[in-house]
């Protein structure tokens, strides 16, 4: 799930893109994408919920690069780990 705020000052629409990515560089693999348009009242926050189908074969990080519109990536660092007996 990713929050989404609007600065009162911004249009309150666009475009929030995920890249799902087997490395932190932007040249990784990529292992899924999802783009979800958006509208949020200026001022406020939203949400989107990212579905990327992942199908993992081994433990260890992936990385979601996400942005807004066409602007700078942020990101987010994943671990997959074994399950906790």
């Amino acid at each position: 799930m990713a929050l989404i705020y609007c600065q009162a000052s911004e249009p309150g629409s666009g475009v929030f893109e995920v890249i799902f990515r087997d490395g932190f560089d932007e040249d990784s693999e990529q292992l899924a994408r999802n783009v979800s348009p958006f509208t949020v009242e200026p001022g406020k926050f939203t949400y989107r919920l990212v579905r990327g189908a992942l199908e993992l074969t081994k433990y260890g990080l992936i990385f979601a690069h996400c942005r807004i519109d066409k602007e700078e990536w942020h990101k987010v660092p994943l671990t997959l780990l074994p399950p906790v007996a």
